[in-house]
């Protein structure tokens, strides 16, 4: 072999579907390799190579995946095998784990129920979501528009009557009452109610003053 230090050991038995063989020995270690004949029709295949503690294959060689990184095709099941197919990664159980379905969803399964899904911008849950801690979110913008933010008596309205009649009042729904005019009638100064003061009562929900309804 030209530019090369090699010995070659040839072995004939003239006889057989192998009837000869041969070793390739590169100086310096620098590789073992061989060869075998096929019946009559000699070496149709090329020098195979023995992989040996100082020619170690690499991962490419034996279809492993690098240390450094790669890809790999298909689902990975780490201790199992994976039930969810696809281009997944299962966790000791075949059907809990992650996979992608479709352009930019992250899908998490427990016990092969898709529980929830990671996308670009947002995270939802297809399940009850138990938080034993407190929730500080950045942005309170979906809440605001549903907290009351305060609450206060509307413009005050009247109701009278002639003081001698007798009568009752019930304010409207929402409305509390906020003050009586009384009267005095009569020679004796007897004290009559003449009418009285309602006000509805109001909640400020997202920059809007509302009335109350009763029950």
């Amino acid at each position: 072999i030209s530019g090369a230090s090699t010995l070659i050991i040839h072995f004939y038995m003239g006889e057989g579907s192998c009837p000869a063989a041969q070793f390739r020995i590169n100086y310096k270690n620098g590789g073992i390799f061989y060869r075998s004949a096929r019946d009559g029709y000699g070496f149709e295949a090329d020098w195979s190579e023995f992989y040996t503690t100082t020619r170690k294959p690499s991962a490419g060689d034996v279809g492993a995946l690098p240390l450094s990184g790669g890809q790999l095709n298909g689902a990975l099941g780490i201790g199992t095998s994976s039930a969810l197919g696809g281009n997944s990664i299962v966790l000791g159980d075949n059907d809990t784990g992650f996979k992608q379905n479709g352009d930019g969803n992250l899908d998490v399964y427990a016990n092969n129920v898709h529980v929830m899904r990671f996308v670009s911008g947002s995270i939802q849950s297809n399940k009850t979501i138990n938080i034993t801690g407190r929730v500080n979110p950045s942005d309170y913008g979906n809440f605001d528009s549903r907290y009351v933010k305060d609450v206060r008596l509307g413009s005050q309205q009247y109701y009278g009557v002639n003081n001698w009649q007798t009568w009752n009042f019930q304010c409207p729904s929402g409305h509390v009452l906020s003050g009586i005019n009384v009267q005095d009638t009569g020679s004796n100064s007897a004290d009559n109610i003449a009418g009285v003061y309602y006000r509805p009562v109001q909640k400020y929900i997202n920059g809007t003053w509302y009335n109350v309804a009763s029950v």
